[in-house]
Formats: structure tokens, C-alpha cells, sequence
């Protein structure tokens, strides 16, 4: 519930440093549920300065082993392409290697994205 709040509540410019540093807590995570939640919610409440700061941690949850974060990256980068189409742009050998994964919807959204881009 907590991640729901922060993504529609979009904390003012102020609030974001204590926000990010939790959620980039969450993002190295053991727990898959919390890596994929965080990557979705620190893609909404970030800005063009912290995504650069991220953009190696959603390359890497672009191609993890669990689909569910490897679908949330790629949703993310969906997000992300319509602010800050650059950062996305550099991710193509990460979202080439999504589309072999075995799981079908890690497939499907890195098509969707490629397609974007």
C-alpha cells in the first residue's frame, strides 16, 4: 500500500531524497516483490538527475532472472521514454536480450518498449 500511496501522492521536491533513498533500499532488495514495486514507483517520482543516477540499476532489473522485476523495469522504461527518451534509448542490448526471455510477458513489454523507441 505504501508504494501506491507514494506513486499518486508524487512527494514535493523536498520529500524526494527521503523517499528515493528508501525505495533505492527496496530496489537491491532480496525480496523480487519489493525490487519490482520500487523500480515502478522511484520511475514516477523521479527526475531527469536521479534517473541517470538509476539508469544502472533499470539495466540490470531489465534482464533479472524473475520476470516480474524484469517486467517492471520494462514498463517503467515505457514510462520513462515519453520524459527522458535518451536514457532509454541506451538500454537496447538489455531489451534485445528481454525479448529471449522465456517468460512471455517479459517478452511482450520489451517488444512494447522496442517498439516505443
Amino acid at each position: 500500500m505504501v508504494y501506491l500511496i507514494i506513486k499518486e501522492l508524487s512527494p514535493s521536491s523536498d520529500e524526494v531524497i527521503m523517499v528515493t533513498s528508501s525505495l533505492m533500499k527496496d530496489m537491491n532488495s532480496k525480496t523480487d516483490v519489493y525490487r519490482a514495486n520500487a523500480i515502478c514507483v522511484l520511475c514516477r517520482i523521479t527526475d531527469a538527475t536521479l534517473l541517470t543516477q538509476i539508469e544502472r540499476y533499470l539495466k540490470q532489473a531489465v534482464v533479472d532472472k524473475n520476470p516480474v522485476v524484469a517486467s517492471a523495469a520494462l514498463v517503467s522504461g515505457i514510462h520513462i521514454l515519453q520524459t527522458n527518451p535518451e536514457i532509454v534509448k541506451r538500454w537496447s542490448n538489455e531489451v534485445q536480450e528481454a525479448v529471449q526471455s522465456r517468460a512471455a510477458l517479459v517478452q511482450f513489454h520489451a517488444l512494447a518498449l522496442l517498439h516505443q523507441v
